[in-house]
């Protein structure tokens, strides 16, 4: 592995400095629903009393510092003063539940916990207050807002603005970021990011992008996950351009925001673009500033990208692939490439994607899918305390399994042809890959977005299920007429269902292992019942 930098930036302390030196002056962080900003100096000149007061309290290189809070200006800040003390930045899923959390704050060893006391349902500190008996690790808690009795950030910041601690020389190969996975079943595994590969990572994407300081960069994408507090706050960060957050996705509010602040980029997934597309308030908002955005997962349907691009309009809309693993994304096209609804693009500069066989993974073709595997110094060193996960993962070679299932072109650029390796149906000895169903599916008039997935069957072993949320009434036969002529027999779903909603992962992905639980349960309201 090579240990040439791919940032001009070794850290993101080093990128925080460099900007707050060369446009201090100009709004490097806005939250419009709370009506907070900071310029590039002000963020630089909090999160060094953060980093400072750190350091005088004994945290340093190594140690893991956890944050826990929805998007808010405080969560940036807090991120950026952890970097520059050089500790470990333990970013803490807000949908947790209080076992999960615990989990979580004794996996990493959580030594210094900042949170909200408490965001729409869950009551964080509540949580900690429960757990904290059994955390000899937690020395300290600081709440973002003021709490009786707990340090607050401001208190926080107030010492370090009077310290002169100095701040270590950060090591861009040491560990920057513990990264918990949301994974849909058992607990998270912890994976370890690098200073360098996040940074690079963040690099690579936002060049694609073609990011300048003119960029206004607005998304609801959670700052705990690594598309929100690598992609966006860091690729933001080093290209000078200003990120614009809100604490969750609300269509009408995305398109006032838009309209109002004259926001340049958006980043999404699949089930927000849907929800923006099919709006009837979108045409009561001038979305004209828009030119480039990203759309991540495995079920991008590059229809939907297609029209979201000439309707809102985002031309530069592009689809893009990655992993937390991999310190966000793996491969994306550039904002202006012809290929960037079909295909996930070319690798990023010092990543590499190879295709092999799920079984043997012996290497395939060009041409032929297979499981998505990458290597590069963008990689995790492993995940946290787990030895076993980890070889599972990472092959003796150095190349990681993604689970995914994909496809290389001719050019070499990546195209996402089934979705996840586990999601894969086997019905009579066939392979059925759901994006396949789902993508076709989609362009039915009466269909707003779909899940397809297997359910147990006595013959086959498994048929194929559809879960749906529809803009109309429609029946199983007009759904299985209309496929007929469009896909092989063995493919057409065998099952209905309409939902009001879809079970989401916190980054807004449709958990399939959950629509086949209520399927197996019974608890899935067939089509033709509704």
């Amino acid at each position: 592995m090579t240990k040439d930098l791919l940032s001009p930036f070794a850290t993101p302390g080093d990128a925080l400095a460099a900007q707050a030196a060369s446009r201090g002056d100009q709004p490097a962080l806005v939250f419009p629903q709370s009506d907070r900003q900071l310029t590039f100096g002000e963020w630089h000149a909090q999160s060094l009393a953060i980093a400072r007061a750190l350091i005088t309290a004994g945290i340093g290189p190594g140690d893991p510092v956890g944050l826990l809070a929805e998007n808010r200006i405080e969560w940036p800040v807090v991120q950026l003063g952890v970097a520059l003390a050089g500790a470990v930045l333990v970013p803490l899923n807000t949908h947790y539940r209080e076992e999960e959390l615990g989990f979580a704050l004794e996996n990493a060893g959580v030594r210094w916990l900042f949170l909200s006391e408490a965001f729409r349902n869950s009551r964080y500190l509540d949580m900690v207050t429960s757990l904290r008996p059994r955390m000899p690790d937690l020395e300290a808690v600081v709440a973002l807002d003021p709490v009786d009795g707990l340090l607050t950030l401001d208190d926080l910041i107030a010492t370090g603005t009077d310290s002169d601690a100095a701040l270590p020389e950060v090591d861009p190969w040491a560990v920057g970021s513990l990264q918990y996975t949301s994974g849909t079943t058992g607990f998270p595994k912890g994976a370890l990011l690098t200073h360098h590969g996040m940074m690079a990572n963040a690099w690579g994407i936002s060049g694609r992008l073609q990011v300048s300081p003119t960029d206004r960069w607005l998304t609801f994408i959670p700052l705990f996950h690594c598309a929100g507090c690598i992609m966006t706050i860091m690729g933001a960060l080093q290209r000078g351009a200003t990120y614009y957050g809100v604490p969750g996705f609300d269509t009408v509010e995305m398109f006032r925001i838009i309209e109002d602040a004259r926001c340049t980029m958006i980043s999404g997934v699949p089930t927000s673009y849907i929800a923006m597309l099919e709006s009837p308030e979108r045409a009561n908002f001038d979305l004209t500033s828009l030119r480039a955005g990203t759309c991540g997962g495995a079920d991008t349907d590059p229809a939907l990208l297609k029209a979201c691009a000439e309707a809102f309009p985002v031309p530069g809309v592009v689809q893009v692939y990655g992993q937390t693993e991999a310190s966000t994304l793996t491969s994306l096209a550039d904002c202006d490439d012809p290929a960037r609804w079909e295909t996930c693009g070319p690798p990023l500069p010092g990543a590499q994607v190879r295709i092999t066989d799920a079984v043997t993974g012996a290497p395939l073709p060009t041409g032929e899918i297979g499981q998505i595997e990458t290597t590069g110094p963008m990689l995790m060193h492993g995940y946290h305390k787990n030895p076993e996960a980890t070889a599972d993962t990472i092959r003796d070679d150095g190349w990681m399994r993604t689970g995914d299932l994909g496809v290389l072109n001719d050019a070499g650029y990546l195209v996402m042809a089934g979705g996840r390796l586990r999601d894969i149906i086997i019905r009579g000895g066939e392979n059925i890959y759901p994006v396949e169903i789902e993508n076709l599916l989609r362009a039915h008039p009466a269909i707003l977005d779909i899940a397809v997935f297997g359910v147990p069957d006595s013959y086959y072993g498994e048929a194929v299920a559809a879960a749906m949320t529809l803009t109309e009434d429609v029946s199983p036969a007009d759904l299985q007429a209309w496929c007929r002529d469009r896909i092989a027999g063995y493919k057409i779903p065998a099952q209905w269902f309409r939902v009001g909603e879809f079970p989401l992962t916190a980054s807004g992905k449709i958990r399939k292992t959950e629509l086949r639980d209520w399927a197996r349960a019974d608890a899935l309201v067939p089509l033709d019942q509704v």
